[in-house]
């Protein structure tokens, strides 16, 4: 239950950040100028840090924790869970925070602690959780999807690809995987692959408009004015006031004219 929380979650994410695609679109500005020029600027101004985990951060094994210890911090693992469940996300963090300093090897309050920081968007402090959960935990792919989520969410796409890739390495049954590194992969100009991940996505979920709207976005950009349209029709006989595909097949007729 918990793998798909945490999966439905960084799709909500990325949703978020398509939304603001729609909004662009809608003001009739080119997506590509203002989407875009934030993550460029970023990175030809300075190359991401490196953060790898080095032995000293690596999350110990359980065996070598005080037990008295491993006590104390399973019960504010669990006081934390409360105010998770409240929504008391501040509240949550420190306690999760308490217990971890008195039980570095709790796998579970990292797990914890690394959604809240995607919750609030702390993705530098995501990136690190997640660094340690890859290290710690082996061939668990949720946890090499939200790194690549964490990553992705600070224009650092070609590790975000790569970490994505091993998730669906992992585990190839859940179609936001491959979503998720299509459109990583049209960001970083690798059109021919991107498709292919789309498509993949959409073979899984073929009903799912927001996928074929993502990929519609990614033809019109991309100056395939015939696919686009053709996407955007299946999306309005499946939902016929989709406003967002709508408002994209106009500017696709318009650029026609």
């Amino acid at each position: 239950m918990i793998t798909f929380w945490i999966e439905l979650l960084a799709l909500a994410v990325l949703g978020a950040i398509f939304l603001r695609r729609y909004l662009i679109l809608e003001k009739g500005i080119s997506l590509r100028t203002l989407f875009f020029r934030k993550k460029i600027a970023v990175s030809i101004e300075k190359e991401p840090e490196t953060t790898e985990v080095t032995i000293d951060e690596m999350i110990p094994p359980r065996d070598k924790i005080d037990p008295k210890n491993v006590a104390k911090a399973d019960i504010l693992i669990k006081r934390a869970e409360a105010q998770l469940a409240k929504d008391e996300t501040r509240a949550a963090e420190k306690l999760l925070i308490q217990a971890l300093s008195l039980d570095p090897s709790a796998i579970d309050a990292y797990q914890k602690l690394g959604l809240i920081y995607l919750h609030e968007q702390q993705f530098n402090k995501a990136e690190n959780i997640y660094k340690k959960l890859v290290v710690a935990v082996l061939n668990e792919p949720v946890f090499f999807s939200n790194l690549g989520l964490a990553l992705y969410s600070q224009g650092k796409l070609e590790e975000a690809k790569a970490n994505y890739k091993r998730a669906i390495e992992l585990d190839d049954s859940r179609a936001g995987r491959f979503f998720s590194l299509a459109q990583i992969l049209s960001e970083l100009g690798e059109s021919d692959e991107a498709i292919k991940h789309f498509n993949k996505a959409l073979e899984m979920e073929p009903r799912n408009t927001d996928f074929m709207l993502a990929l519609a976005e990614f033809y019109f950009e991309k100056k395939m004015p015939s696919e686009a349209k053709q996407l955007l029709g299946q999306i309005l006989l499946i939902v016929p006031e989709n406003q967002d595909a709508q408002t994209l097949l106009k500017n696709l007729e318009k650029t026609a004219l």
